[in-house]
């Protein structure tokens, strides 16, 4: 496994794959990392991350709620591609194959909703790229990978809530996070993760910046992202 390892029952997260960062925050780390998400937007670049068009999709920072969104929907595609080419490679068997199904569905649905809430401002597959690599080789690799995506997203998730101002986009997102949390519980139960499906009782947030670094550090995204 050059990826990923496990470890006395653990997933080891090694060069290659997402970090998440560990340590509690205080509330006013959160504050603070609740008003570095509200200065998150979507600005052109040049890079080799980019759309279509020539401008990546997503670039840091943000600064609106249709930027918050926007930057969703980048992470929920991801997550998208990742389920579809690893259901359908095969690799996965028993109920591991049936909850990835289930979570490619929600993933989508995600995908929808949040196109939906968009309107002419979303973007689709086209316009972002992926490479997963070695990660779906194998279904333990698959699954301490999917363990990180999650967990990824529903740090992002709770960093972002605070942000947005719009009820109905707040409730939409909010209802989002929690699905992702389940979805982490989840694929912790089935990779015998440390610490058991929940491991703590409280979640942290992650700041723009450390999303973005999480997400390029895998090497995973090859279009879309600045």
């Amino acid at each position: 496994m050059s990826d990923m390892q496990r470890s006395n029952g653990s997933i080891e997260i090694i060069p290659g794959v997402m970090a998440i960062p560990e340590g509690r925050r205080t509330r006013r780390d959160f504050l603070a990392i609740s008003g570095a998400l509200a200065t998150l937007a979507v600005v052109g670049c040049s890079d080799n991350n980019n759309g279509p068009s020539g401008t990546a999709v997503v670039t840091l920072p943000l600064q609106n709620d249709t930027d918050i969104l926007k930057f969703a929907l980048f992470l929920e595609l991801l997550e998208s591609d990742f389920y579809t080419k690893a259901v359908a490679g095969g690799t996965l068997t028993g109920g591991v194959a049936t909850l990835a199904t289930n979570v490619r569905d929600h993933e989508n649905a995600h995908v929808a909703a949040l196109q939906a809430a968009l309107g002419s401002a979303k973007f689709t597959a086209a316009d972002v790229g992926f490479d997963f690599k070695d990660s779906l080789s194998t279904q333990d690799k698959f699954l301490a990978t999917a363990v990180t995506l999650e967990q990824t997203g529903v740090s992002a998730y709770l960093g972002a809530l605070p942000s947005i101002t719009g009820c109905d986009l707040r409730t939409t997102a909010g209802s989002i996070y929690t699905i992702e949390g389940r979805h982490v519980a989840a694929f912790r139960a089935y990779a015998n993760a440390q610490g058991g499906p929940v491991p703590a009782a409280f979640e942290t947030p992650q700041t723009p910046e450390e999303v973005v670094a999480a997400v390029t550090s895998t090497g995973f995204v090859t279009k879309g992202l600045g």
